[in-house]
């Protein structure tokens, strides 16, 4: 369970940022106010500056425009530099200065307004010029004058640029024609050295020889590929099959249609019988001709006398004998022409070793005449690149020529100098928006910075994480009442208000402190004065007495104790009267008007009080009335002022409870006065003074979650802020009721959840 509550507390809430900026709402007011002052006094002392502008156009006519000119001079940028450029508004600026100087009050600094150029939309180049100076006569005058010096500059650099320009394209013209002049002496040069139409003419021949060449290669080296597959097959064929077979591969490697386009490519016109030798040159092709006619005329006799004659007849063995030996004489013709495929294909080898010197060597010849026929031709082509680039730059040059002589560009002023009446600067509406934004934003950062930088305290977290002690409660300021001036019992007399209740509730927490700590003496001290402590301790006394408890008072606060003026009783006999005489403390302890409480108070002045305190045995002194009473409460004097509560401290019967003021008093200092009460039992700590009047309860409900119900005991309690201290009513004035009124319209306005 506890730790869901640290867990909810270091949640967060931005109720507290909303709290805190309602608190210091008089910083955020005065930072606003001195914003708006500022913003004031700007507007009504700040010169007053004018906004004088002028339109003008510089276009083109239509009908006039050459397609191929494209001038930097066109281009609207070009005008605005003009325009922009220092030295031309310094020009202008020392023109105007003898005429406006005494008229400007000798301020040399408005000679020199704020001057701007833009381009707007329209035809041709339309700028608007924009001059902004506390003088519109005189940005009237400066606009004037720019736009005449601009109009005479403007022809100026129009002139030069043109002669610059028609200058340069001439100079460049006379180095192309230099140039073009050397690079056709070249040219020609080139080609007579080298004989330009001789070689060229021998290049096309070359190329026929080359392509003639490729193409008897191509047939050989096919005659040859298929003499090659078809050889092993013709083995033991007869003459005939061996020859129909060379005579038809012959054929087949020819490829008429083929040669005819070579020859063509090439671009000659060799005949192509030229290239083909004759398949026979021998007349063998008759003679086993023959011999196949004889035999097969043999064979047929044979056959016939066969018929009739007995196969030992000498005529047919005559026969036979004859027709072998034609078979003999037809075999060794085939073995004669199988010789012939072998012998073919070796000259066909031979003879592509010789077509591809051939080749080599025509290639040779012609990419010689190749690469002077490309050197000529890049040649050729420098001139042809002089001629244009000659061409291009002297249409240039006439065409500047040509809108220098009909100027064809005009100057026009589309809209007067004029100036707006209005003042362009101050701009309320800005200024009073950049006021509002500056004020508000300033106050709330300086908000934020005083409280995050604040060292005050101002929560339960600052209690119980930063300075380290327990928290036991807060009590609210009562503003409405005299508490500030003097110390009285408010549970007895104010028992219906806020104050009231939270010293009810404190009342139950410090019983539970001082009961887990086991003492009955409680010591009720601050680090300084004025924090509440003295009025925390009589009221806490009462409602402990109120609860059926007895309590005994003492007024430990030796040397300003006025605990005895609440009482309406005298200041002797007292603490100081005891101690000094060595008397019993029983024997100055009075009864007052509240039933259970038992009051001592401070005795007679001394200014030896701490040596007073270190003679007596404070166990023994405070333990005579100890058994007597269920509490005794100790309001001693400030830590930092005076050492005696350094010493009360000391005690073993008691146990310390600091009080706090809140947003007053800092956490360093508190600290401090903590190390000084050394081992000292501290049970916790009361925070004083919470200001619930001035802001919404929201943010102490939150900061303080156990007197969430202070509000509405302001509200509902007792009004005593109509009346005083002895209970009459008072007199108020008109005024203070609509001051309330305004300061509760506020307060329901514009705090949260109020």
């Amino acid at each position: 369970m506890p730790n869901t509550e640290n867990v909810e507390q270091k949640k967060v809430d931005p109720r507290v940022y909303v709290g805190i900026l309602v608190f210091r709402w008089k910083l955020i007011v005065i930072c606003f106010l001195y914003c708006m002052l500022g913003g004031v006094i700007y507007l009504n002392f700040a010169p007053k500056e004018y906004d004088t502008s002028t339109q003008i156009m510089i276009y083109r006519d239509p009908s006039t425009q050459i397609q191929s000119q494209s001038y930097h001079w066109e281009q609207s940028q070009t005008h605005i530099s003009l325009i922009n450029n220092e030295q031309f508004v310094a020009r202008v600026v020392e023109e105007l200065a003898p005429r406006w100087l005494v008229r400007l009050g000798g301020d040399v600094r408005q000679l020199n307004p704020a001057f701007r150029v833009e381009r707007v939309g329209g035809a041709g180049i339309t700028l608007a010029l924009n001059v902004r100076n506390t003088h519109p006569a005189y940005a009237r005058a400066f606009l004037a004058k720019v736009i005449r010096e601009f109009k005479r500059q403007r022809e100026l650099v129009k002139s030069e640029s043109y002669r610059s320009a028609a200058g340069i394209l001439e100079e460049e013209l006379a180095r192309l024609k230099e140039q073009i002049r050397a690079a056709e002496d070249e040219v020609i040069e080139f080609q007579r050295v080298n004989q330009m139409e001789y070689v060229q003419a021998k290049g096309q021949l070359e190329l026929g020889y080359l392509n003639m060449l490729v193409g008897r290669q191509q047939q050989l080296s096919t005659e040859k590929w298929m003499l090659e597959v078809q050889y092993p097959k013709l083995k033991g064929q007869s003459a005939e099959m061996v020859n129909s077979v060379l005579a038809m591969t012959r054929e087949t490697g020819l490829v008429g249609g083929a040669d005819k386009a070579v020859v063509a490519a090439g671009g000659t016109n060799f005949p192509v019988s030229t290239m083909v030798e004759p398949a026979f040159t021998d007349g063998s092709e008759s003679r086993w001709q023959d011999l196949r006619l004889k035999l097969s005329r043999l064979e047929q006799q044979r056959k016939e006398s066969a018929a009739f004659m007995q196969p030992e007849n000498p005529k047919l063995r005559s026969m036979d004998d004859d027709i072998a030996q034609l078979r003999k004489e037809l075999g060794l013709f085939a073995e004669l022409e199988y010789t012939k495929v072998k012998d073919r294909t070796t000259a066909i080898d031979m003879q592509l070793e010789a077509l591809d010197e051939a080749q080599r060597r025509w290639r040779n010849s012609y990419l010689m005449a190749s690469k002077k026929g490309a050197d000529f031709r890049h040649l050729q082509m420098a001139v042809a690149r002089l001629d244009g680039m000659y061409a291009a730059l002297f249409q240039k040059l006439n065409d500047i020529r040509v809108e220098q002589e009909i100027k064809a560009e005009y100057f026009s002023v589309l809209r007067p100098v004029r100036t707006n009446p209005k003042p362009a600067w101050p701009d309320p509406f800005k200024i009073m928006v950049t006021v509002l934004v500056a004020g508000i934003g300033s106050g709330l950062g300086l908000a934020l910075l005083a409280f995050f930088f604040d060292d005050k305290v101002q929560s339960m977290t600052d209690v119980e994480e930063t300075i380290g002690v327990p928290f036991l409660g807060g009590v609210p300021f009562w503003v409405h009442s005299d508490l500030v001036s003097r110390i009285r019992p408010i549970v007895s007399d104010e028992h219906r208000s806020g104050a009231a209740e939270a010293y009810r509730a404190l009342r139950t927490n410090v019983m539970g402190a001082v009961e887990k700590a086991g003492k009955k003496v409680v010591i009720i001290t601050s680090a300084d004065s004025k924090e509440g402590k003295t009025l925390t301790a009589l009221n806490l006394s009462i409602m402990i007495a109120k609860a059926g408890k007895r309590v005994l008072l003492l007024d430990m606060d030796l040397r300003r104790g006025v605990l005895h003026k609440s009482f309406e009783q005298e200041r002797t006999p007292g603490l100081i009267d005891v101690l000094r005489d060595r008397q019993p403390l029983s024997s100055v302890v009075r009864k007052t008007m509240h039933g259970n409480l038992w009051f001592v108070a401070a005795g007679t002045v001394d200014r030896n009080t701490s040596e007073l305190l270190h003679s007596v045995e404070l166990d023994s002194f405070l333990g005579e009335v100890v058994n007597d009473y269920d509490y005794v409460i100790l309001d001693t004097a400030p830590v930092l002022r005076v050492t005696d509560t350094v010493i009360l401290g000391g005690c073993a019967l008691a146990c310390v409870i600091y009080v706090a003021h809140a947003n007053r008093t800092s956490k360093p200092v508190i600290k401090y006065s903590l190390d000084m009460l050394g081992d000292a039992h501290v049970i916790g700590m009361i925070v004083n003074s919470i200001e619930m009047h001035r802001i919404s309860s929201l943010y102490y409900a939150y900061q303080y979650p156990n007197y969430a119900y202070y509000s509405y005991a302001y509200r509902y309690g007792y009004n005593y802020d109509l009346y005083d201290a002895h209970g009459r009513r008072k007199t108020i004035g008109p005024f203070t009721q609509w001051r309330r009124s305004v300061g509760r319209w506020f307060r329901h306005t514009f705090t949260p959840a109020e």
